[in-house]
């Protein structure tokens, strides 16, 4: 995404962030905090994503759910003569938690709120077109909302505040061995034996937001080549001079291997095949991790078909 595109994604959503904002906080202020932390974490992703609107609303919601926990980060959106303070591995991790623990928690909900919920958080609508899609008054609306969120308050200071005693007890207990255990070991070899000595299963959670990203196994540029090299533009849109990029999203598994592909956009469908057959031809890749760990990932790739 260009820096354009991106200011001008800023302008249309940032009075539907503010919207958002002012429904869970009824504060300005702190509905200001959420818009500024939405799009610098946006703009800090925007090279491994595809920005959409769906996308800037889960951020926005997990930004409210972050500041309600206490782990707010003081930030700006930055202009394009400052410098973005990028977002931490922890930052990263702690949203992809604060996402699961949202979900989690809304599912327990009477489905009417839910779905209410969900058209306004995760969909976008407004107040109105909610009332009228549902065929009852604004006001209604926003009671519902309004009690969805003072039980999802409720629940964040009961889980995560009622457990801190808790956690402080596991960690002291646990602190020194592991400490000995990461001096002499590699993290990952470190989490690879808990999980075996306990018998934990293995994670099979597919991130979008982990510690370090999934790369091909040379740079950029090498991945370009390869693809140009290995390319067979098909005959059918070379006729009718269809060109345009394809955005194929899929996972980077353990192993390297590249699975589940689906295209995210595309001009013509004929384009579309071919990207997902040359990005297979790049694998293996150099798997994410967390904490060491090789896990598995999601990842969103532009192929560019130019008309020669």
């Amino acid at each position: 995404m260009t820096e354009q595109e991106f200011e001008q994604m800023v302008e249309h959503l940032s009075p539907r962030l503010m919207q958002m904002g002012r429904e869970f906080f009824g504060s300005d202020t702190e509905a200001e905090e959420v818009v500024q932390e939405t799009w610098l974490r946006a703009w800090n992703v925007r090279d491994r994503v595809e920005l959409t609107d769906a996308y800037i609303l889960r951020i926005a919601r997990n930004c409210c759910v972050s500041m309600w926990r206490g782990q707010r980060a003081q930030v700006e959106l930055a202009d394009e003569h400052s410098a973005v303070t990028e977002v931490t591995p922890q930052e990263e991790v702690e949203e992809q938690e604060n996402s699961e623990w949202l979900q989690s928690r809304l599912q327990r909900l009477p489905k009417a709120e839910r779905e209410v919920w969900n058209l306004f958080y995760d969909e976008g609508l407004t107040l109105e077109e909610i009332a009228e899609e549902r065929g009852t008054s604004v006001a209604t609306i926003r009671k519902t909302i309004s009690n969805v969120r003072n039980r999802l308050r409720k629940d964040i200071r009961r889980h995560f505040i009622g457990l801190r005693h808790l956690l402080l007890f596991i960690l002291i207990a646990l602190s020194t061995g592991i400490a000995i255990a990461v001096i002499v070991s590699p993290p990952g070899r470190v989490r690879g034996v808990i999980q075996k000595v306990l018998r934990l299963p293995a994670d099979t959670t597919i991130y979008d937001n982990v510690e370090v990203m999934a790369t091909y196994r040379g740079d950029i540029d090498a991945l370009y080549r390869h693809i140009a090299f290995e390319m067979h533009y098909p005959e059918s849109a070379l006729a009718d001079s269809v060109q345009g990029r394809v955005f194929v999203r899929f996972v980077v598994e353990t192993d390297g291997r590249l699975t589940n592909f689906e295209v995210v956009r595309t001009p013509d469908e004929r384009l579309s095949a071919e990207a997902i057959r040359v990005i297979k031809l790049t694998e293996p890749w150099v798997p994410a991790k967390n904490r060491g760990q090789n896990v598995r990932c999601h990842f969103v790739m532009p192929v560019y078909f130019r008309l020669k």
